[in-house]
């Protein structure tokens, strides 16, 4: 008895299934009415709109025409993949974007590039350690000379600094007139 009853479900499903689109193919024919009522009713329709209303119109005409086309073939059993109704839907969302392209422009892409942004935080967390280290630093210094523990240091210190300091050498020595001495 199982098999039974999964294949009257199966029925029940395709029957819901074949309802929910008659229904859509309804509202799809109540829509599209206005634009077919008389002979030059599209005619007269596209000539009041502007250029980017008109466009989307045909482009949404295109798109509906086609998309029955394929909903027709799949019904029938047919494989629509290789049916020529495949290339007119992508040439229809090929000028679909291109008119999304004229009327948006060509913006910037506004996703997140995370290389980029794994840098800036990297940075930043960078940046943050070296100056908590720089303040925590500032900071024991400060401690030291309140202790006074530097002062003492810096007076019991004799050495002279121009006495631990190289004795300053002249690039040019031994030169003379762009001439190097020859050693005789």
């Amino acid at each position: 008895m199982p098999p039974k009853n999964d294949a009257v479900s199966l029925t029940d499903n395709h029957k819901n299934a074949t309802k929910a689109l008659l229904v859509t193919l309804a509202e799809l024919e109540g829509m599209l009415a206005p634009l077919f009522a008389t002979p030059g009713s599209l005619t007269e329709t596209l000539a009041k709109l502007d250029s980017e209303k008109r466009c989307q119109l045909e482009l949404l005409m295109a798109y509906a025409i086609n998309t029955l086309a394929f909903i027709n073939l799949k019904t029938n059993g047919t494989a629509p993949n290789t049916h020529p109704v495949m290339k007119e839907l992508k040439r229809v969302k090929e000028y679909t974007e291109k008119l999304r392209q004229a009327i948006h422009g060509n913006r910037p892409n506004m996703g997140v590039d995370k290389d980029a942004a794994t840098r800036f935080i990297k940075g930043a967390l960078a940046a943050n350690e070296v100056a908590n280290r720089k303040e925590t630093e500032e900071e024991a210094r400060q401690q030291l000379e309140e202790d006074g523990a530097i002062v003492e240091r810096a007076a019991s210190s004799t050495a002279s600094p121009s006495s631990t300091q190289r004795k300053r050498m002249d690039p040019f020595q031994g030169y003379t007139d762009g001439k190097k001495k020859s050693k005789a």
